[in-house]
């Protein structure tokens, strides 16, 4: 049997995996057996697999039996009996075809667990991160939606005022005639109450002179002349040319 690709092991490791053990020298030992490194649940599937391949190339390790009663004496035994050291090969390709597609699919789910496992830690720091905030969202968001109801308010408020506003568009429109009117009714009760109390004083003055001077001066009373003229109106034009017509 050709030496390359052998490698020689301590006899107390290998019959470490012929009993069941665990460490570090047997991890080692089914890594090179399997030619890949191999997790703690890999090496479990791999374990039963190099065992055969351990037997099958050195038909001796049959004759092991179980480690029963003290450990270190039946190590102490069997290395006596088989040696110090043994040169082992790596298990054959063909032999692992089937045990790498299991390994295989470990080491993806593996990845997908680690993936995951980063995901969660990340979405576990941003939760951290943004924890203290988490009022401060809340208070805002609140605040938000108060906000929110007084522009809607306002919205309606200014619907009703366009409404009410709406006949005013434009520049309203304003009736000179009315005014014209309201102003020239109102001049021409004042000039009537002023010739109203003219005759009384008139007739004070003539009784003092005598005759009938008091109902010669009642005359131009009753003239039309008094009240105000037909011609008052915006843009008339009176003796003083103040614009009212008289």
């Amino acid at each position: 049997m050709s030496d390359e690709g052998r490698r020689v092991f301590k006899m107390e490791t290998v019959l470490g995996l012929v009993a069941g053990k665990a460490g570090a020298d047997v991890s080692d030992l089914l890594g090179y057996l399997a030619q890949r490194a191999l997790a703690t649940e890999e090496e479990a599937a791999v374990a039963p697999m190099a065992k055969g391949w351990l037997y099958s190339q050195n038909p001796a390790f049959m004759q092991c039996g179980e480690a029963e009663g003290n450990y270190d004496d039946w190590v102490k035994k069997q290395c006596g009996r088989l040696g110090d050291n043994v040169s082992l090969q790596p298990i054959s390709a063909a032999e692992l075809a089937g045990i790498s597609v299991v390994l295989d699919k470990i080491a993806a789910l593996k990845a997908t667990v680690a993936e995951q496992e980063d995901a969660i830690a990340g979405l576990e720091a941003q939760v951290k991160e943004l924890t203290p905030f988490k009022g401060q969202a809340a208070d805002l968001e609140k605040k938000l939606g108060q906000s929110e109801q007084k522009v809607q308010g306002l919205n309606g408020d200014i619907a009703n005022l366009k409404k009410e506003l709406a006949p005013f568009n434009g520049k309203v429109a304003i009736d000179e005639k009315e005014i014209e009117s309201s102003v020239k009714d109102i001049v021409s009760r004042a000039v009537k109450d002023a010739l109203k109390a003219l005759p009384v004083a008139a007739a004070g003055a003539a009784a003092a002179e005598g005759g009938d001077a008091a109902a010669g001066f009642d005359a131009p009373a009753e003239d039309t002349s008094g009240g105000v003229p037909d011609t008052f109106g915006f843009g008339a034009s009176g003796a003083s040319d103040d614009g009212f017509g008289f």
